[in-house]
């Protein structure tokens, strides 16, 4: 039929999803972050910039609050309360319940499939798309993940991650195409059957030098982790 989608094979898919890397040296978007904790939500509008493999910054409105992370820590600072942190990749697992190092971070950002996943985990076709299930060492644990892929372009749809402890559920909801690789405009993020928090992407570019600056001030405290 003309104007039919073509739909591809599990296989096809899969394959093509674990060969597929966005295609940016520099990311920087703005973005409308909502998060719900004790039955209300609160919203923020950040500024977001990625430096492929290497950095991510973050920079919420007027500068409060400012994150910055890279391959070994996670930092940020609050001018509002006077008080920083400095962490390593724990911070995630603790915060959110996701034991991922700086590149699988990414790749969940910007939609990619994490790495390990052969089509002997294939588990069937549903109404969302073909599913895959493995097991997947993160830092510091094994963690079962449940991947859902469309079968007409290749998107991840939505991850299941198990870690026996947290079940977390991220689901893509809509994508924009960037210079040739489709990004997620729209992305929840559930922690034990609760939406944890949405993330809208806005104005998403492309481009070849980026700047991310980061200073903790000389009088802020620190903030002692759990």
């Amino acid at each position: 039929m003309p104007g039919e989608i073509k739909k591809y094979s599990a296989k096809k898919v899969l394959r093509n999803a674990n060969k597929t890397e966005k295609n940016f040296k520099n990311l920087q978007t703005k973005a409308r972050v909502t998060v719900t904790g004790k039955g209300r939500d609160k919203s923020n509008n950040l500024n977001i910039r990625i430096s492929k493999d290497k950095k991510l910054w973050a920079n919420a409105a007027l500068g409060a609050v400012r994150f910055l992370i890279d391959n070994d820590s996670v930092k940020f600072y609050n001018k509002l309360e006077k008080e920083y942190l400095i962490s390593d990749f724990g911070y995630f697992d603790q915060e959110v319940g996701l034991d991922v190092d700086f590149k699988t971070l990414q790749r969940l950002i910007v939609g990619e499939i994490i790495p390990g996943i052969s089509f002997r985990d294939y588990t069937g076709e549903s109404e969302s798309g073909y599913s895959f299930k493995t097991s997947v060492d993160f830092l510091n644990k094994s963690t079962e993940v449940l991947v859902t892929l469309s079968p007409y372009n290749f998107n991840v749809l939505s991850y299941v991650f198990d870690d026996g402890v947290n079940k977390i559920y991220l689901s893509y909801d809509s994508f924009n195409s960037i210079n040739g690789s489709q990004f997620p405009t729209k992305i929840r993020l559930f922690k034990n059957g609760e939406i944890l928090f949405k993330i809208e992407f806005r104005s998403l570019s492309l481009v070849e030098k980026i700047n991310m600056p980061f200073k903790i001030p000389n009088n802020y405290k620190a903030i002692l982790q759990k």
